[in-house]
């Protein structure tokens, strides 16, 4: 055999390879036996917790809605993903669209996990309805949906706060480095200057640092007023409770990602404040939540709940061709919601509107600010 025909047939080869491979890899959801949503959520790790809580939440919306029938008559399946609340959202959201070729995805609530996962959704045009807050999320494109408010809002709200309510002035910034804490600490500083105030001090650490006395020694000598923290629950532990050791004396506030016991039931988050979306969670749901899953109530399960139950909605109305999705969602004026009274978008696919309210550790757990 010459070797021009060997060269032609290799390039066949090739070719089909690559035909082959772009079949197995493209999205393309049945339109028979179960529907698939994707569920992108923290299930191991320091936020872990945070992740069953919004699982059960999902289970439950997915069991009522099986129960009576489906979807158009087929039952929905839901493919859980641990993102670990880290960079591994880009791997969860590869199997997801290309081996489970799922119809939608719900998640993540980390937005560590959200950078890298969403462009994945965005490109392979997966209808994506997520929570977590860093504030350019949702320019990855016209498929993700965030049904949390932006930390735009949450910055905003923190810094006013602080510098309107409780008077303090000067204020040092401690954040996370990584989508979350950089978005958060770089709106809270921006307003928090706007209103006259000054930041004297702003200091990156690791999502995994065990050791902060360096940085906190030289918020100590700054001497600031109010610390923000832009911290995950586990940075958060390590913060007070050096905070303290070192003689930091300045009021303690942070960011809705310190909403965890982890966090809470530590001493040293004795009087420490922290700001988290206002959301209902009724007595009514409480008791459901608890009977069908064994789980509290929290925000979590509730956002959960309503991420599925919109989705269903949509689906139910147009099916799953992921652009008929796409629309629907960025049309949706969604009034059958137990966390929000109405679920609807901007044109950046955020909520139109957010509220906050403000969470003080006080004996081991949290009470709402009146």
């Amino acid at each position: 055999m010459s070797k021009n025909l060997w060269l032609g047939l290799g390039a066949v080869v090739i070719v089909a390879a690559v035909i082959w491979f772009g079949v197995a890899t493209k999205k393309a959801p049945t339109e028979t036996g179960p529907i698939r949503i994707g569920a992108s959520l923290p299930l191991t790790g320091e936020a872990a917790s945070l992740g069953e809580q919004t699982k059960a939440g999902i289970e439950l919306a997915q069991k009522e809605i099986n129960d009576a029938g489906g979807i158009g008559g087929r039952q929905v399946e839901v493919i859980f993903e641990d993102d670990k609340c880290a960079k591994d959202g880009a791997d969860v959201f590869n199997k997801l669209v290309s081996l489970d070729k799922v119809a939608a995805i719900i998640g993540p609530l980390c937005s560590s996990a959200a950078g890298p996962g969403l462009p994945i959704a965005q490109a392979n045009h997966v209808p994506t309805v997520f929570w977590a807050s860093a504030p350019g999320l949702t320019k990855a494109g016209e498929y993700v949906f965030r049904t949390y408010p932006s930390d735009a809002f949450q910055g905003k709200f923190a810094a006013e706060y602080i510098y309107n309510t409780l008077g303090k002035h000067k204020a040092a910034v401690l954040y996370v480095n990584n989508d979350y804490g950089k978005g958060l600490s770089d709106v809270f500083a921006a307003r928090f200057k706007e209103l006259g105030g000054e930041v004297v001090e702003n200091e990156g650490v690791t999502q995994t640092a065990t050791d902060m006395r360096t940085e906190l020694s030289k918020i100590k000598a700054a001497d600031p007023e109010a610390l923000y923290m832009a911290l995950y629950p586990g940075s958060g532990v390590v913060a007070v409770k050096q905070a303290k050791a070192i003689g930091l004396s300045a009021v303690r506030f942070g960011g809705d990602a310190l909403d965890l016991k982890e966090f809470t039931s530590v001493p040293e988050a004795e009087g420490a404040m922290y700001s988290v979306g206002k959301f209902n969670q009724p007595e009514a749901f409480a008791t459901k939540l608890k009977q069908g899953t064994g789980t509290d109530i929290n925000i979590y399960s509730v956002l959960g709940y309503d991420a599925f139950r919109l989705l269903a909605s949509v689906i139910s109305s147009v099916g799953t061709d992921s652009q008929k999705v796409r629309d629907a969602l960025a049309a949706v004026n969604y009034t059958e919601g137990v966390a929000l009274s109405e679920i609807s978008f901007d044109a950046d696919r955020d909520l139109k509107t957010a509220q906050y309210e403000v969470h003080l550790v006080h004996n081991g757990s949290a009470e709402i600010v009146k």
